[in-house]
């Protein structure tokens, strides 16, 4: 993490962003939200890893239901002032525009604080599939 550790933060996809087609909406709220996509990342997770991200039975259960081990899920890392902050309440905000208020979770994972950030991205790194930057756009 960056040197002011709330200026990134991730958007984990989860499997209906693309059983429903909506990893390019996802995409696109997070750039209209002024938040920089500095890398994606492609990572596979295992049973394990959903049992320390997520503390309560009802969310590790329906997380394993809904995304299974070894299921490759793209990571996008985002960067913008008080990025944490921001992507928690965007990923509530996206929850409501794409379930239209019928689902209260789903679709993407962001951290909630600067731990659970650290937390979960020490995670996350030991199941890269895959790293891409994103170059800044260059001007002309």
């Amino acid at each position: 993490m960056s040197s002011d550790d709330s200026r990134t933060s991730f958007c984990l996809l989860k499997s209906e962003a693309y059983l429903f087609n909506k990893k390019a909406y996802i995409e696109s709220r997070l750039l209209q939200e002024g938040l920089q996509v500095t890398e994606i990342w492609q990572v596979k997770l295992t049973l394990r890893d959903f049992f320390q991200i997520y503390d309560s039975w009802a969310a590790r259960f329906f997380s394993v239901l809904r995304t299974p081990p070894l299921f490759t899920l793209d990571l996008f890392i985002v960067e913008g002032d008080d990025a944490i902050a921001r992507m928690h309440t965007l990923k509530y905000q996206i929850r409501q525009e794409i379930a239209f208020g019928l689902k209260k979770g789903g679709f993407l994972h962001a951290p909630d604080s600067v731990a659970e950030a650290r937390q979960h991205r020490a995670i996350l790194l030991q199941r890269v599939v895959s790293k891409t930057t994103i170059s800044e756009p260059v001007d002309g």
